[in-house]
């Protein structure tokens, strides 16, 4: 993808360069034109290290594979019958480099069993969780309740492979930590079950499951039994689960023992009602063994109740009174960057972190309960494989709405505006659809909104992003 994209035309210059040597045939032109690839090269990174978000970092496992590159290169070309290889050898020196440098393997597997050690020669308790969407969210929101009564360290930011949760752990002290909470990403089928393995699992939390990562998982049912697997490794142990999404309240069904469920549209171990949006909050009612509790939170939108309720049924079960559990909900903040309100003289909603339609329903669902204008900034929705026209097709129909929708880059552009245009004509709509190049071209019709307008920020790409 990376050559079919960034370096399409760099890619097919190599090409020609490969085949023409076969009709020429002059070891000159071979040096000559592997020289002028080689500069090339270094003029495609040169563009991506001027990315303005997120700039190139030299990292010391970039230096490594650069040096194994050089080494590999220096040894393909010195057999002159093999010169010509050299053109091709160039597109795939990352692979090959990465391939064979054996050092960040060994390095690698021993700093993540040097974190493996440290958490079995610890009494701390492993919560995992696993979903689409929330995570990070949940995991806040479950430090602060079960941080009340004990010892708790969440992994920072949104860390969940087995280098990033490693990092985590070896950079703490968790000799007297009672409870680790974890997030279990995965982009592969078995990555969760892996996770599980390598660090364990006591308790468990499963969010939701939506067409996230569809590029490599491919289809839902995929996604499904790659984020059962940690309900699975569970088996005799606590796992908490949303039982609004059909494919966990079927994980729910299936688990046999120690399960328990929260809803925010049906009745559940744990539930909710009546939620509403009203002066920047979310008012809801909080159902609890035949008991009611009015409450509220700062937190937008239903997909955030959704994730307290999940919190508030497992630190039920650790022993965490109602009465700091309610406490804790109403002095909730905000995770940043997952419908984040920002009150300038507009209010801004950044939900730019990560996007499904799952996600973007609740925060569509947010900005319509706002008043005045609303303009919607967004690049789309990515990795939907081949099913990613169709889903940013269903995205424009539901932006439609808006006073104004800024479509950002080219990626999703066409099937957004084909959702959009679609919607208007059955509403018979007059919305302002606007383009840009990147986020930072976006600002030039920021002063079309006036204040206590409203800007929502939908998902958010590098500008390289392709």
């Amino acid at each position: 993808n990376y050559f079919k994209n960034s370096k399409k035309i760099y890619f097919y210059v190599n090409l020609f360069i490969f085949l023409l040597y076969f009709i020429v045939k002059n070891i000159y032109f071979l040096i000559f034109s592997n020289i002028f690839l080689i500069i090339l090269n270094i003029i495609f990174n040169l563009n991506l290290i001027k990315s303005k978000k997120t700039p190139l970092k030299f990292t010391n496992k970039i230096k490594r594979l650069l040096i194994v590159s050089i080494v590999l290169l220096a040894l393909l070309s010195i057999p002159t019958q093999a010169i010509p290889l050299t053109n091709l050898s160039i597109l795939f020196l990352p692979i090959l480099a990465n391939t064979l440098n054996l050092y960040d393997k060994i390095k690698n597997k021993n700093f993540i069993n040097s974190a493996v050690f440290k958490i079995k020669n610890s009494n701390a308790k492993i919560i995992a969780i696993t979903g689409s969407n929330g995570k990070t969210s949940v995991k806040n929101i479950l430090q602060k309740m079960l941080s009340t009564k004990y010892k708790v360290y969440p992994s920072p930011l949104s860390y969940n492979t087995p280098l990033g949760i490693s990092k985590f752990i070896n950079e703490t002290d968790i000799s007297n930590c009672d409870f680790i909470i974890l997030e279990y990403g995965a982009r592969h089928k078995n990555d969760i079950k892996k996770l599980c393995k390598t660090f364990g699992a006591d308790y468990g939390i499963i969010t939701t499951i939506s067409p996230q990562h569809l590029e490599s998982f491919k289809t839902n049912e995929n996604i499904y039994k790659a984020k059962k697997q940690l309900a699975d490794f569970l088996q005799d142990k606590l796992c908490v689960f949303n039982i609004d999404n059909l494919y966990t309240k079927r994980m729910f069904e299936e688990k046999i023992k120690n399960k328990k469920s929260i809803s925010i549209y049906s009745s559940a171990d744990i539930y909710a009602s009546k939620i509403k949006i009203k002066n920047y909050s979310t008012y809801f009612r909080l159902h609890i063994k035949n008991q009611t509790y009015n409450t509220q939170t700062k937190l937008l939108g239903r997909h955030n109740i959704t994730n307290i309720l999940l919190c508030v049924c497992l630190s039920l079960q650790l022993n965490i009174s109602l009465n700091e559990i309610l406490n804790v909900i109403k002095h909730l903040e905000y995770t940043p960057h997952r419908l984040q309100l920002i009150k300038t003289h507009i209010n801004i909603l950044d939900d730019s972190y990560n996007c499904s339609l799952t996600s973007a329903k609740e925060a569509l669902f947010v900005l319509k309960n706002f008043p005045n204008k609303k303009m919607i900034v967004t690049p789309g929705i990515i990795e939907g494989g081949k099913h990613q026209h169709d889903i940013n097709q269903s995205l424009g129909q539901m932006l439609a709405f808006a006073d104004y929708v800024v479509i950002v880059g080219n990626i999703n552009k066409d099937a957004i505006l084909y959702g959009i245009n679609s919607s208007l004509n059955k509403q018979k709509g007059n919305k302002k659809i606007l383009f840009a190049k990147s986020l930072d071209d976006a600002q030039q019709y920021f002063y079309l909104l006036n204040n206590n307008d409203n800007l929502l920020f939908l998902n958010d790409l590098p500008d390289d992003y392709n």
